[in-house]
């Protein structure tokens, strides 16, 4: 009778600690799961209701205060509401509670001038209205000027 009430004991302790095992795999892996998937999304920036920026992608992942988002399309506003660069990104991620966007992977701004604007990655500084890196960048003006070098921090006029 101890021996069968000994291996009851076992069992069920063997079916808590499984238990709690599982739980602690399902916290990690939900902690790297979205909230929210969102296909074709877009977020429009503003201030004092004006369009600072649209933000398009093929895919979003929302989760607590990060978007992450693939295949980015941004597009920049002058204070007239008139489109001045567009940026294109294979993918991003957006801190809604600051508004910062990092961009990465092949990074490509082109200004309504023509000038042209490559690099690995691109921070877009939302309350200093900056874009900033410390990747390699090539800028190609409208005149065929070639400009190279390190890092980067200007406008979205560039």
């Amino acid at each position: 009778m101890k021996h069968k009430a000994l291996q009851i004991c076992l069992i069920i302790g063997l079916f808590l600690l499984a238990g709690c095992q599982e739980e602690k795999l399902q916290e990690r892996l939900d902690d790297d799961q979205p909230k929210i998937t969102i296909d074709t999304f877009s977020l429009t920036e503003t201030n004092k209701g004006k369009k600072v920026y649209t933000l398009d992608a093929v895919r979003a992942r929302v989760y607590d205060e990060i978007i992450k988002v693939d295949s980015v399309e941004i597009r920049f506003y002058d204070r007239e509401e008139v489109e001045f660069s567009v940026l294109y990104a294979p993918a991003g991620i957006l801190n809604t509670k600051t508004r910062n966007i990092l961009v990465g992977d092949s990074v490509v701004v082109l200004t309504n001038d023509s000038t042209k604007l490559y690099t690995d990655s691109l921070f877009w500084q939302n309350d200093s209205q900056k874009i900033l890196t410390d990747c390699p960048v090539t800028i190609i003006k409208q005149d065929g000027t070639v400009i190279e070098g390190r890092g980067l921090r200007a406008d979205p006029y560039l």
